[in-house]
């Protein structure tokens, strides 16, 4: 029961702490920002392009790819064997 109670303990201090922590370090690099602030926008708009990038990397690839599958796979007609 000692045991139990000690790890409950400690699980609620660390859970506590790990809550806290970003609060004293000011971990959040927007969160003293305005609206308004060209750092903030700056933030926004760089993880938009950091989410995007590899979408927009894929399909360009699979574009390229589609598109000479497609240019193999055509049928020519003045090679036509009979």
């Amino acid at each position: 029961m000692k045991n139990k109670k000690l790890t409950a303990t400690a699980i609620a201090i660390a859970s506590a702490i790990v809550t806290a922590a970003p609060r004293f370090a000011n971990a959040c690099a927007t969160c003293g920002l305005a609206d308004g602030d060209q750092a903030f926008h700056a933030y926004k708009t760089s993880v938009l392009f950091m989410l995007a990038s590899p979408y927009a990397a894929f399909a360009a690839i699979g574009g390229i790819t589609y598109f000479y599958y497609r240019r193999s796979t055509r049928h020519d007609p003045k090679s036509d064997t009979k």
